[in-house]
């Protein structure tokens, strides 16, 4: 049962002017969202070629939703909706709401929320699409944060039916209200985040799926193919750690991304509440994620990834015989339960997310019943016992998935029934 967690008054603000700053792959799909919601929008890049091919997918994606069926009104309607600018001064004037969705940059963020913030009308949101950047360090840099908050959408943003909603420190509540209340508009499920950690809730709880497939794959126990093959297979998963990498060029993602931590890192020491989990990440950048970034293997956007013809076709029928999944899906369910025992979510809201986002077969916790909590816990103290010092304990299993049986586990699940205009969320550690 989907609870309503919205108030219907809050659809009528004025946020029927949009800009989107940004047209690559996250932008042009938000813009689309937006038109087919029935605001106009300004999408804005400093490239016209990148603005002609954003032009050009959306005008293509409504005609593959119109043989669909899948509009409430035809693309004739919805096309004009959207007009392209290369001036962000002029774009955002008389916005109401404002995403910003250039790459994973914290520098390049942080300038364009800046000239955002001083073009754009006073009682705007200022919303992010950063998949994991901490919000309260690109707000830094703004006069008036209060109206800063992460909307982080999923790929495609058509779509996916759920945006992650990240309050900063300095968010006011009333703008978590309406972001809230935007995402209701454009029929998407918002999930909140109730803590700025980096990658948020939906990239973290899954990184511990994706930091032990690529380990596998580095360490060269299994190929790509085999390791998907059993995420498939014995998980019942719908794509396999290195397609969706491929598909969603996640190798550039997350290079950028360490990037970005090692910034903040220098401003803030303790910006990482679980230092193993930057260890095993900036691992796996500087030995495989940045080499293929470097090489152009960055998935489907540049013809080739993990996957030499990443994509439709590239899945290649192999057994997975010889790895057992159950050591890729135990430090998933553990991240997943760090951020549950650190307040960044609820259960049942990443019980949703890997059900709506991610298009597994059942929520990331049900898996505890599944296997056991001892089963899960004897697989990471072997691979705590093998690591190295450094990411030792991102293998320690966490409070909440060793005490499972032992407590009402599910009592730790937030009210999400909670109406929005009563809004609390967790504040981060400063940045």
């Amino acid at each position: 049962m989907m609870h309503k967690i919205y108030n219907e008054d809050d659809l009528l603000l004025p946020t029927e002017n949009v800009a989107v700053i940004g047209s690559g792959l996250m932008g042009h799909g938000i813009a689309l969202v937006a038109a087919m919601a029935g605001q106009k929008v300004v999408l804005i890049d400093t490239s016209v070629r990148a603005l002609e091919n954003a032009q050009q997918r959306i005008a293509d994606g409504l005609d593959r939703m119109a043989l669909k069926g899948r509009l409430a009104e035809p693309a004739e309607k919805i096309l004009p909706r959207i007009r392209s600018s290369r001036n962000i001064k002029v774009g955002v004037r008389g916005a109401g709401l404002v995403f910003e969705a250039v790459p994973e940059d914290l520098a390049l963020k942080r300038r364009i929320v800046k000239a955002v913030e001083a073009a754009a009308p006073q009682t705007a949101i200022l919303a992010t699409n950063t998949s994991g950047l901490s919000i309260n360090a690109i707000a830094a840099v703004l006069d008036h944060p209060g109206r800063f908050i992460g909307m982080h959408w999923m790929n495609p943003a058509p779509r996916m039916p759920v945006v992650e909603i990240i309050p900063g420190r300095h968010t006011h509540d009333d703008t978590t209200r309406r972001a809230m209340s935007i995402c209701a508009r454009y029929g998407k499920q918002p999930i909140l985040c109730r803590r700025d950690v980096w990658y948020f809730l939906a990239s973290r709880a899954r990184s511990g799926l994706s930091f032990e497939a690529n380990r596998l794959y580095l360490d060269g126990r299994a190929g790509v193919a085999e390791i998907d093959a059993a995420l498939r297979h014995q998980l019942q998963l719908p794509m396999g750690e290195f397609e969706l990498m491929d598909l969603t060029g996640a190798v550039d993602i997350r290079t950028r991304g360490q990037r970005s931590a090692d910034r903040l890192v220098s401003e803030n020491p303790h910006f990482e509440p679980w230092p193993a989990f930057l260890s095993l990440h900036r691992h796996l950048v500087t030995s495989l994620w940045a080499p293929m970034s470097a090489r152009g293997a960055c998935g489907i956007k540049s013809g080739y990834g993990f996957y030499d013809s990443p994509g439709k076709g590239a899945r290649r029928d192999v057994s997975p015989a010889f790895i057992d999944a159950l050591e890729i899906l135990a430090p998933a369910v553990n991240c997943a339960a760090w951020c549950v025992t650190n307040a960044v979510g609820s259960i049942e809201d990443l019980n949703r997310l890997f059900l709506l986002a991610f298009g597994w077969p059942k929520g990331i916790f049900d898996f505890i019943d599944d296997y056991g909590p001892d089963t899960l816990c004897a697989v990471l103290e072997e691979k705590r016992a093998a690591a190295p010092v450094a990411w030792r304990d991102f293998y320690l299993a966490d409070r909440l998935l060793a005490d499972w049986p032992r407590c009402d586990a599910r009592n730790a699940v937030a009210d999400v029934t909670m109406k929005v205009d009563s809004v609390q969320h967790v504040r981060g550690t400063p940045i």
